[in-house]
């Protein structure tokens, strides 16, 4: 069964046609305080509890004792509650934890503006709870609950805003945050100036896209949901998670190299080898049968010295790189990966354009488009996009600013939005790289919850090209977001022995154990 993601809007309108069948609002309040104020103690207590989607290491891993456990052994939470909803959920995970015994405190940021919100106010003031209107003076607690602003912050907090939610960040204990970290936007994961950074993000109804992608990815810490009502049949994900590899079929025992496909890798100024050695030498690793590395004269030598089982041919003079010429080369191949190492100069120029015409006409089924080729297909102007269908191209945000004619903040500020943007300007299947990579294949997003912060490095877009690359030749209809997902699988086992120092050259030994 996939997962499946929701922007702030479809949850809403999930919800309405819910309180619509006579259902109460503040009824579905309750259910989740009382659902979130169970997991929090379990949380505490250490019981087990369900697997969350995604682990993340948590932000206070080196408290102080009495910071994990109050002396007489009963729990502090300190709650703090926003005007909405979200300020609902927290007044009433206040009452719930008071009932179980633990010290609790609130502070409010504002007074509650919606009924159930006032309603669980009331009901929670009922129970032996301190509030507080400022930050200056709260207590410690072994619990913090972010119950400020959840999905409903979509622009720039206030400078108030932020500053309490700075203090908040201040605050030793274990962090929690209620359905969104308080200041990161439910549908593009954006910082909205200030943003809760959270150990555990309890998150409700569905997943929103914005825990996943962007800058979401790096607050939420864990993240576990609260099921509550019944999918119905208008709620459509915005898109699917990966948090899985796909098993590959096993190869025939009759199976030879001519069998297992055929990759050219095109790319490899006189100054940049070492990315089109790299993307070859991975589409050899994923079991590509035979590669061949187009490039300068001067890296074979090298290429050969690494790998002595990839074929090479040499790009000629520059007055001699013509569309003959890459009939030529092309005759026989599975899959091109062009880009890699290409260059923005006049050399990279002329190779882009004399395989522009071939590529563009469909005699090469599987076309990977990345790095400098990118750069070169931003100046095309008379694209046909219906002609480019077959090809996936893989930017990471600076180069899809360019192709948007954009700036990179603003493509990182709403990466759904600009994958969305590149599919339909240009046409093709995208990947939009980074934390939470974003995959547009087929019309269907996909957002990878795996990978780490030790891949943000050079090279690593290199490997994925190969990659996609080895994989194409072999089985033409695996999805590319299958393939975005076995990459960081193959970046998360490095990972193991540290994030620090990882280098795009060790996932070649990897790559083996992965798709296997």
């Amino acid at each position: 069964m996939r997962t499946a993601a929701f922007d702030r809007e479809q949850i809403r309108a999930w919800e309405q046609r819910w309180f619509a069948q006579a259902n109460s609002s503040y009824g579905l309040m309750q259910q989740a305080a009382w659902q979130m104020a169970r997991a929090i103690v379990q949380q505490q207590q250490g019981q087990p509890q369900a697997q969350p989607l995604i682990s993340a290491h948590s932000h206070n891993t080196h408290l102080p004792p009495a910071y994990h456990r109050t002396g007489s052994g009963i729990c502090c939470a300190g709650i703090w509650c926003g005007t909405g909803n979200n300020g609902g959920d927290g007044w009433l995970i206040a009452a719930y934890l008071a009932q179980a015994g633990w010290t609790v405190w609130v502070y409010e940021s504002h007074t509650p503006h919606t009924a159930s919100a006032r309603l669980a106010k009331d009901y929670a003031l009922q129970q032996s709870i301190q509030v507080y209107s400022n930050t200056e003076q709260l207590p410690a607690a072994d619990v913090q609950v972010d119950a400020l602003f959840g999905i409903g912050a979509n622009r720039s907090l206030s400078a108030a805003d932020q500053a309490v939610i700075a203090t908040f960040n201040q605050q030793i204990g274990y962090k929690i945050a209620i359905d969104m970290p308080s200041g990161i936007d439910a549908n593009s994961g954006t910082v909205l100036g200030q943003a809760c950074e959270v150990d555990l993000t309890l998150t409700i109804l569905g997943y929103k896209v914005g825990l996943f992608t962007g800058q979401g990815a790096a607050y939420r810490g864990e993240v576990r949901l609260i099921e509550l009502i019944p999918v119905d049949h208008l709620l459509q994900p915005v898109a699917y998670l990966d948090q899985h590899v796909v098993s590959l079929p096993k190869r025939r025992k009759t199976s030879h190299k001519g069998s297992n496909g055929h990759v050219l890798v095109v790319g490899g100024d006189e100054n940049m080898g070492g990315a089109a050695m790299m993307a070859a030498e991975a589409a050899l690793a994923v079991g590509a049968g035979k590669v061949t590395l187009l490039t300068h004269h001067r890296h074979h030598s090298a290429a050969l010295s690494r790998s002595p089982n990839l074929m090479t041919l040499a790009i000629p003079k520059q007055d001699q790189i013509t569309p003959q010429f890459a009939e030529q080369v092309t005759h026989g191949i599975d899959c091109v990966v062009i880009g890699v190492g290409l260059g923005r100069e006049q050399w990279g120029k002329a190779i882009w354009q004399a395989f522009l015409p071939l590529l563009q006409g469909g005699q090469i089924q599987q076309v990977i488009i990345d790095a400098d080729a990118l750069w070169h297909l931003a100046d095309e102007i008379s694209l046909d996009s219906q002609a480019l269908e077959h090809w996936s191209l893989t930017p990471h945000p600076g180069e899809a600013a360019r192709l948007l004619g954009n700036s990179t903040s603003a493509i990182e500020h709403d990466r759904v939005a600009a994958i969305k943007q590149l599919k339909q300007r240009y046409g093709g299947n995208w990947v939009l790289k980074g934390a939470g990579s974003l995959t547009l294949d087929q019309n269907e997003l996909h957002i990878c919850t795996l990978g780490n912060a030790g891949m943000a490095t050079a090279g690593m877009g290199d490997i994925l090209a190969g990659m996609a690359g080895g994989l194409r030749a072999q089985f033409a209809a695996l999805p590319l977001h299958q393939i975005v997902a076995l990459h960081a699988a193959a970046g998360d086992l490095l990972a193991e022995r540290g994030e620090r120092g990882l280098q795009a050259t060790e996932m070649l030994g990897v790559l083996k154990q992965v798709v296997n």
